[in-house]
């Protein structure tokens, strides 16, 4: 893994969680770096596989494939964030949603079992998978937020502009979006 990689994943994780450097060390061995092309799939529904994953650089959507197969888009995760699929073994059933790189991305990810296998042994390990649990459930409720309180055309402009004022600011959206919580 290149020296940016761990940089940049480093600077994440110290901002929701204080490890040591063994700790770390621990928790990054546990990714392993993969890059896909726009329109390349991440994971498909109704996939086994549980990963954890941080976005070094790249847009991805998760996207809900509906019986008819029309895909319903759940939500876009910038760069500089960190996600997961949730384990079938939480849900009771496999996930219904998909994952796709919507451009060029590369992602540092690991085995959610692994992952999850860390927290007894390195307690802020949990605390970032809780973490990032948090921004999941916090964008899903602004999420639904929007679509019961705004038009379609409010969502749209609102979408635009916090693209457009993230790029200005040189920060990811999920980083103005914590900026502005902040605030707040």
């Amino acid at each position: 893994m290149n020296k940016s990689y761990k940089q940049s994943f480093n600077r994440y994780v110290h901002q929701h969680a204080s490890m040591n450097e063994k700790e770390f060390s621990s928790l990054l061995n546990l990714f392993r770096v993969h890059k896909f092309d726009a329109g390349d799939h991440i994971i498909y529904p109704e996939n086994e596989k549980s990963i954890v994953f941080y976005i070094f650089s790249g847009l991805i959507r998760y996207y809900y494939l509906a019986e008819d197969g029309k895909e319903w888009n759940r939500g876009f995760i910038p760069e500089d964030s960190m996600c997961t699929t949730i384990p079938k073994e939480y849900l009771r059933r496999f996930s219904p949603y998909g994952i796709q790189a919507m451009e060029n991305s590369v992602l540092l990810v690991a085995d959610f079992y692994e992952f999850e296998l860390l927290y007894d042994q390195i307690p802020m390990v949990e605390r970032l998978g809780r973490k990032m649990i948090e921004a999941i459930l916090i964008s899903k409720m602004n999420r639904e937020h929007s679509f019961l309180q705004q038009s379609a055309k409010m969502r749209y402009i609102d979408f635009q502009e916090q693209y457009h004022i993230a790029s200005y600011l040189g920060v990811t959206e999920a980083s103005l979006s914590r900026i502005i919580n902040d605030i707040d």
